[in-house]
């Protein structure tokens, strides 16, 4: 989860809060944001003295935790003298690593996530959105996403061109559901760094509506997430 922020920046800002570790990062064009969540209760045990936030290299972060590899290891986090100590251990193999990166306490982050109404929502595999926007990049750099009743539509445009996937409940959706007609278009390159960084789901949720923010949710184990938001082309 944490890798998928990399699509965003080469720095990534660990808050240690209350309720659990978060991040977020909005790009300066504004366009992308990108919001980690890893709630207290996804955690054996997790204690603060008070909110902390780090500021670190996210690839050298990743590059630390994919020693976790195993589904039985555990990684525990200690504050240092100049930044984080990680300690991995693998119950199955029985090996301890410890393992440090170099960060910066900061001033935890407060950035807000958009307030807006999505009226259309869909499930889709994270491979298949991808396929899209890979197909509908012959085409054009943008794509709009128009939702109807029963369906939603991708097209992309350009030089007398034209791009369109139909989107069915069950083909290929896992799930629809549409309040009400809506449309809006994408940046397809944002949106393929914003699936991408979802891969370590199967699945994806997409919400969007009427030129809004569209939301990208890829779900963890017990409610760790991670999010992406995508600002319309208007």
């Amino acid at each position: 989860m944490i890798g998928g922020m990399v699509r965003l920046s080469e720095e990534i800002t660990l808050n240690f809060g209350e309720d659990g570790i978060y991040s977020r990062y909005l790009t300066d064009d504004k366009v992308l944001m990108g919001v980690l969540s890893i709630p207290k209760t996804v955690m054996g045990e997790y204690v603060i003295d008070k909110p902390v936030a780090y500021k670190m290299s996210v690839t050298e972060l990743k590059k630390v935790l994919g020693k976790a590899q195993s589904k039985r290891a555990t990684v525990t986090i200690q504050e240092v003298e100049g930044g984080l100590k990680i300690i991995v251990t693998d119950a199955r193999s029985g090996t301890k690593s410890n393992l440090y990166v170099k960060a910066e306490q900061t001033l935890l982050e407060n950035l807000q996530e958009p307030k807006v109404t999505h009226s259309v929502k869909m499930k889709v595999e994270g491979k298949v959105l991808k396929s899209v926007i890979k197909e509908a990049e012959v085409i054009s750099s943008e794509a709009t996403f128009e939702a109807e009743e029963d369906k939603v539509l991708v097209k992309s445009e350009a030089e007398g061109k034209t791009y369109e996937a139909h989107l069915l409940p069950d083909k290929p959706l896992k799930e629809l559901q549409v309040n009400e007609p809506g449309s809006a278009t994408y940046s397809l390159e944002v949106l393929k760094d914003a699936v991408s960084g979802s891969t370590f789901s199967d699945n994806v949720d997409v919400f969007f509506g009427n030129n809004v923010p569209m939301k990208i949710e890829a779900l963890g184990e017990e409610g760790a997430k991670l999010v992406f938001w995508i600002a319309p082309r208007l």
